[in-house]
């Protein structure tokens, strides 16, 4: 036989080689993209996630922290009293959170004319 014939395999197992590598980490690069575009997002939905029943009870709380509002509290009787009496009604004053937060620091700081 000829030796112009024959191919030379040393260069082709080499390029085979080198391109099955280069395949693999490429692969594995996509796959880790799409990985991070799932978890971006998922973070996305979490993030503009609306709950309409939640967040009406969130802006109710809100709006009843920050405003003066009369309400009918029930009261337990004294501790000496006969245990048998049904809590009494009262009326109380809610006044909003900073208005509290202010009146409490000025009641707990002491003052410099003692």
């Amino acid at each position: 036989m000829a030796r112009y014939d024959d191919l030379k395999t040393g260069p082709i197992a080499y390029a085979a080689f080198v391109s099955t590598v280069s395949l693999v980490i490429l692969i594995l690069l996509f796959r880790a993209l799409c990985y991070s575009w799932i978890g971006y997002e998922d973070e996305t939905k979490v993030a503009n996630a609306h709950y309409v029943s939640a967040d009406a009870k969130i802006a109710e709380q809100v709006s009843r922290i920050s405003s003066y509002d009369k309400e009918m509290v029930d009261v337990a009787p004294p501790a000496g009293s006969e245990a048998s009496q049904p809590p009494t009604q009262v009326e109380r004053l809610h006044i909003p959170v900073t208005q509290a937060k202010a009146i409490l620091l000025k009641e707990l700081t002491p003052s410099s004319t003692k």
